[in-house]
């Protein structure tokens, strides 16, 4: 769609870069003429860092807080977007140092260089799982997952620099993603493969309720979001969802995908249990204000 929101900023410092949903907020920005500095890591994917547009300056980081509180004195930010992050669903006790590394600690790490850069705002990437076990509408957080409570622990992090040093943030939660470029082992990514070489997929029953959220909606939010903070609408510390219109059953995204794409995939539902700790009924928190979805499932679907 050409018709998208367009930044009323003019420099943005991006971490995440290279992921899914960082890759498509650093073109969209850079597209729109804001001066973009990304932020990568020693294990970011060289083919991915490769892909960024021409005109986003790369900062390799170190893991050094120096380092990283030099580059955003360069960089100078309107808007700091702070989307890197590291997943896992279910961990091992050998994630567990590079969980809180990638989660917490830099997001400290970007907290501080914001501050000491004068840097005004920062949006960054939460996720819905923060609030698994949380009563409908209660911001409580109740993570279902070490991922989530690190992401969680990262939320704290960010009140103590909203609350003692001024630095004005908003958590847009996030829940599932979909759209084109996806490298993610994602059931998507399942679906197309087996419907290509004509295999069979074994999943769980399937009914669990999905928020399916399409990449440029997503993006979408976030240069709101960076928006409200840089006019003021947004002071202080805020915490935002970004939901589908209608969550789906997983069994009705499959049936769109294949309708949409029209392929077919033999899937034994059922074939396999669900996880532990699997959200049959996400949490629905406060949207993002003035933001919505714009585009219908099937139709983000096709070509997917």
């Amino acid at each position: 769609m050409t018709d998208r929101l367009a930044p009323n900023f003019n420099s943005a410092l991006v971490t995440g870069a290279t992921g899914f949903l960082g890759s498509h907020l650093a073109g969209r920005l850079a597209d729109a003429g804001v001066r973009v500095t990304a932020i990568t890591r020693p294990s970011s994917d060289p083919a991915r860092i490769a892909g960024l547009p021409n005109n986003v300056s790369v900062h390799a980081a170190t893991g050094d807080s120096r380092d990283l509180i030099e580059c955003f004195e360069q960089a100078k930010p309107d808007v700091v977007f702070h989307l890197a992050a590291r997943f896992t669903a279910t961990h091992m006790p050998g994630d567990i140092a590079g969980l809180i590394e990638d989660n917490v600690t830099l997001t400290a790490q970007v907290c501080e260089a914001a501050v000491n850069a004068g840097c005004p705002a920062l949006v960054t990437a939460g996720t819905g799982w923060q609030n698994a076990g949380s009563a409908l509408g209660d911001p409580t957080p109740a993570p279902n997952t070490l991922y989530a409570a690190s992401k969680q622990a990262a939320d704290d992090i960010i009140d103590y620099y909203s609350q003692l040093a001024g630095l004005n943030a908003v958590t847009l939660k996030i829940y599932d993603s979909y759209g084109p470029n996806d490298p993610r082992r994602k059931f998507l990514a399942v679906l197309r493969d087996a419907a290509a070489k004509g295999e069979k997929v074994d999943a769980t029953p399937g009914d669990q309720l999905l928020h399916m959220v399409h990449v440029d909606d997503l993006t979408d939010g976030f240069v709101h979001a960076g928006n409200l903070l840089s006019s003021g609408e947004i002071r202080g510390r805020a915490s935002h969802t970004l939901p589908s219109s209608q969550a789906v059953t997983l069994r009705e995204f499959a049936a769109l995908w294949m309708s949409a794409n029209d392929r077919h995939v033999e899937i034994q539902w059922g074939g396999r249990p669900h996880r532990d700790g699997e959200v049959m009924v996400p949490w629905e928190g406060a949207p993002l204000p003035g933001w919505s979805p714009r585009i219908d499932l099937k139709a983000g679907l096709k070509g997917c």
